[in-house]
Formats: C-alpha cells, structure tokens, sequence
C-alpha cells in the first residue's frame, strides 16, 4: 500500500545499559530513561523519575505538613479576581492532598468552596465578554483565542455536571464524586434524580468503575466511558498528584503559558462524543487515555478534515499526521 506523507513523533530506539541508580525509582515498564536518544522524551522521563524522588523524600518530612497545608489554605482564600484557573486549582488542591502514600478525598467541602470557583467563572465570563465586544467591533486580538478554547472546555464539562444533577460547583477541589465508592451516596441509580429519570445522555452514565472508586468529580464529565474508566484506573493505581495536575492544565489549556493549543475542544453539545476534538500535543503525551476510545480519534479527525487538516494516527502511541487514505 503506498503511503503519502508522514509526520510523526520518532520512534525512539532503546540501548541496554547496566543498572543505574534511578532504576530503583522505575516502576513500570517505560518508565526508564536509559538508552532514549530523543532528548525531548528523554527529559520527559527524568522528570518523572525526579518527581518521583522528591515526592519520596517529602514523605519523610511529615512535621511541616499541616503547617504548608494551613498556608495554602489562606492563600486560596485570599484569591483575587484576577488569579487565573490553572492557579485556583493548584492552590485548592496543595491544601487538600493527604500525607498518606494513598491519595483520600475529602469527603466535605473545605474552605476553598464555591466562592473561589464562582471568581474564576466570573473572570471567564467577563474575558468571554471583552473576546465578543473585540470581535462584533472588528478588532480581535489573536491573544483571545486560547482563552477562548479555555473558556469552551469549562463551559462544556459545566454543562455535563449540570446533566448529571451536581448541587455543587464540580471546579471545587475539596469535593467529592456522588458516584464513588463511600462518597455522598453510593447508589446514583436510585439516589440522583437526572439518573433515576432516565434524563442523562447514556455516554454520561456512571461506570461500575466509577461507582467503586473514590474520586474527584471533574472526572464524571467527559461523554466517553472508557476513557473515564483510563482516568480513575490512573489516578487510584500510578497517576501522582502532580501528574493529575498536569493532566488538568493540559485538558483546560491552563498551564505553562502556551501559546498553541494544547488540549481539548468542544464544537457543540458536550455530551455527544461526536463533538469532542482533541489536540495532537495532548494526544502526543496522553495517549494512554484513548485507549478503547476509537470515537474520540474519529470525531477529531472529522473536524481536523473540516479545516483542511491531515488527520492523526496512533500506531503504538506514536502520534502522526497521515493522508487521507493512509
């Protein structure tokens, strides 16, 4: 079969070396620096490991804990309008991670409510108005546009939480998922209203697996239950918190002071798969969470051919941009 044009991610080779120090840290296969070539993947890698380390090392450090955890909390009360959502959720989150080596979710709201959520929407809303003015008075400014693709995602995973019948803002990072296990309620099928009505789309109908974890609730929104079911089997057995947070900023194109499109992207109707599109850097470092999720690939490719766009290929997780045909 001829192929046309290819642009992908190298497949980098492994050489063997003998055990090194960092090995000790190495948990799953993958996961080993060692031998990588390509110095992008390779600092990707050490990263982790040193992550890993610095986690390990903290953990002996206990007598300082509720001292940091105290100021965090004081800083997230004292966000300003201004801060923006990738730093609410780093600020909530710092004071909300248990000492523990296994990750507890508390099972209450805490000082970081609705309050610092309902600021960061406030901010959204008034960059939603500023980006509309800017554009019906025919001076837009290119700086909008990830802001916008931001404010796109938070609105779609809002209007999911809204289906699923949530009393509570699903941004705040003390909450809880209804659907967990020891969570709120244990049987959403006969407790929560939208379910029990049979109102909610079936691509956001609880998992047995989200019905037997405890988890945060931002979770519960995405329209694609294997993928759901990818994120909790992560974050309960090998995602740190660190890598959550990371995941987060990804998916809200948040973090790190981007300037492409990073994450995903809603066209319309949040909880119809076929509306999701997610970016080739997102697919690039977390295709591991598409696993089982063909869909996701589909409706991305879809909108990339709508703007004239190669669609991607994930052969073995390696992420490509491939002909039409291909």
């Amino acid at each position: 079969m001829e192929h046309g044009s290819t642009m992908a991610v190298a497949y980098t080779p492994c050489v063997e070396l003998q055990r090194m120090p960092h090995a000790a840290y190495i948990r799953r296969p993958g996961e080993d620096w060692a031998g990588i070539t390509n110095p992008k993947e390779r600092k990707r890698l050490q990263n982790r490991l040193n992550k890993r380390v610095s986690r390990q090392r903290k953990k002996r450090k206990t007598s300082h804990d509720e001292d940091d955890s105290s100021d965090a909390a004081s800083r997230a009360a004292s966000t300003t309008p201004d801060t923006t959502v990738s730093d609410t959720w780093t600020l909530l989150c710092s004071s909300s991670r248990s000492n523990s080596t296994t990750r507890i979710v508390p099972s209450t709201f805490s000082h970081c409510s609705e309050e610092d959520a309902a600021r960061e929407r406030a901010v959204l809303e008034q960059f939603a108005e500023q980006a509309l003015r800017s554009y019906m008075t025919g001076d837009p400014c290119a700086d909008h546009k990830l802001r916008l693709i931001q404010f796109n995602i938070i609105n779609g995973l809002t209007r999911n939480a809204a289906v699923l019948g949530y009393q509570f803002d699903w941004l705040v990072c003390a909450a809880v998922s209804p659907f967990g296990r020891d969570g709120p309620i244990r049987d959403a099928r006969s407790v929560t209203p939208p379910l029990e009505s049979g109102t909610v789309p079936s691509n956001l109908v609880p998992t047995v697996v989200q019905l037997s974890i405890r988890h945060h609730p931002w979770l519960d929104l995405f329209p694609l239950p294997r993928m759901r079911d990818n994120l909790l089997l992560a974050t309960k057995n090998f995602l740190s918190p660190e890598e959550e947070q990371e995941l987060f900023d990804d998916i809200m194109d948040s973090g790190r002071g981007k300037h492409e499109w990073t994450g995903l992207v809603v066209w319309g109707e949040p909880w119809d798969p076929q509306n999701w599109e997610v970016s080739k850097p997102f697919l690039e470092r977390w295709a591991w969470l598409m696993i089982g999720c063909p869909e996701i690939l589909e409706s991305t490719n879809r909108w990339r051919r709508l703007r004239g766009e190669k669609p991607l290929s994930t052969p073995g997780f390696i992420v490509e941009e491939v002909e039409d045909g291909d």
